[in-house]
């Protein structure tokens, strides 16, 4: 009887009122008001669609073997941002966004984003397994990082950033898995090069 009462009166009881879109980091993409000191963790701004296309339009058509063979590099790097997510982090006046890639956290991602939420830097770290002889497959960490050429003053300050792994907050994010604690290889790669 009890529970008929409760129930009754719930459903008596005025609805409350209906909230607003709640606003989430990813309107960090609408330029008139970035966000992303509101994003808790990367699986906030990967999950956006419009972040996924700002990454697919960063990076462009391009194919390589980072976490499969000849793959299309995007889908490769939206793989890697997509499992366990960490906090961001900060570079400088940069937001850093990192996680690894699901089921195989030795490989990692990063988004590195200016406060506007436009893309800086977008980074791979990965064993080549795609690449190599199984044999030396989990033996190395190679890092690829896209930022573009004219961003020749960042370049320098983020680069050391993501391939060291980004000091307190993540730190060892790029350095645990390695045997030797750092990355072994490393290419930087400008998105709008010719492919």
């Amino acid at each position: 009887m009890l529970g008929l009462l409760m129930m009754l009166s719930a459903a008596a009881a005025p609805a409350a009122p209906a909230a607003g879109p709640a606003a989430t980091c990813c309107d960090l993409l609408r330029p008139a008001r970035p966000r992303l000191a509101a994003c808790r963790d990367t699986n906030q701004l990967i999950t956006a669609p419009a972040f996924t296309a700002a990454v697919r339009r960063f990076i462009g058509k391009r194919k390589a073997s980072y976490l499969y063979a000849n793959g299309d590099v995007t889908d490769q790097q939206i793989e890697v941002l997509h499992g366990p997510p960490d906090e961001p982090t900060r570079i400088g006046a940069l937001y850093r966004f990192t996680a690894c890639r699901a089921h195989s956290c030795p490989e990692k991602g990063a988004a590195v984003l200016d406060p506007a939420g436009k893309i800086v830097a977008l980074a791979i770290l990965y064993s080549p397994c795609a690449t190599a002889d199984t044999r030396d497959c989990n033996r190395r960490e190679d890092l690829v990082v896209f930022m573009r050429e004219r961003e020749r003053l960042q370049r320098v300050e983020v680069v050391a950033n993501l391939r060291l792994g980004g000091g307190a907050g993540g730190g060892e994010l790029y350095a645990a898995g390695s045997a030797e604690g750092a990355v072994q290889g490393m290419q930087v790669i400008d998105p709008a090069a010719a492919r």
